[in-house]
């Protein structure tokens, strides 16, 4: 706004679907006066809520993680407590972090135009974290071995999706009891291609892949 003047458009978003086209009627030092022209709701907003459920890892990564998501439609982030999780994030306040996970997101959510700011919760454990399994229609751990199946396989299957659960373990991998417990909480097991990748990075292939395969990227 420092060289805005009136008569200028601009746009503003409330964070909840809601975009404004305005029009600046009067400015100063320390606000803006605008006139509503236009709304539109939920502009660019993907057609599924997809909620990306992230092993706790290194602070850079989890900041990354909420950046990139947010950009490629991303709706909410879990990020939860795990046997192999960074261990110094225990050490932190958990509503300090959120709160600045929640300003990326915010950030990311204008950058790239979006209409909705996504939804952070505070951490949880990991058993709270499979306990929310049965609010979705479809969810899916990434994993690499032979039971994996690709993503495409449970998207021919299930016909009714619109609310989709995708499970990234920590930098460390899941713990073997971890796994077993997912599986059976009703998480089904996918690749992401043939190469082993970082937790950061599956954090943003996951989403990407699976709204591209929906055809909403």
């Amino acid at each position: 706004m420092l060289r805005a003047k009136p008569g200028d458009t601009f746009w503003a978003f409330d964070g909840s679907g809601l975009k404004y086209r305005a029009v600046i009627e009067s400015i100063d030092k320390t606000s803006v006066t605008g006139i509503i022209a236009s709304t539109s709701r939920l502009e660019n907003e993907p057609f599924y809520n997809v909620t990306l459920a992230q092993g706790i890892c290194r602070p850079n990564k989890m900041d990354e993680i909420v950046e990139k998501g947010t950009e490629v439609g991303v709706s909410s982030f879990i990020f939860y407590y795990s046997d192999k999780g960074y261990s110094k994030q225990t050490e932190e306040s958990s509503s300090r972090k959120t709160s600045r996970l929640v300003r990326i997101a915010r950030a990311a959510a204008k950058q790239s135009k979006r209409s909705i700011i996504p939804n952070i919760a505070e951490f949880v454990s990991f058993v709270d974290l499979l306990d929310q399994r049965k609010d979705y229609d479809l969810a899916l751990v990434a994993h690499q071995d032979a039971s994996s199946k690709p993503i495409e396989h449970y998207l021919e299957e299930i016909t009714a999706i619109r609310k989709i659960l995708l499970l990234v373990g920590p930098e460390s991998g899941f713990s073997e009891s971890e796994f077993e417990a997912c599986l059976n909480a009703g998480f089904m097991p996918t690749g992401l291609g043939p190469r082993r990748l970082r937790t950061e990075t599956a954090a943003m292939i996951f989403p990407a892949l699976i709204l591209h395969q929906l055809g909403d990227l």
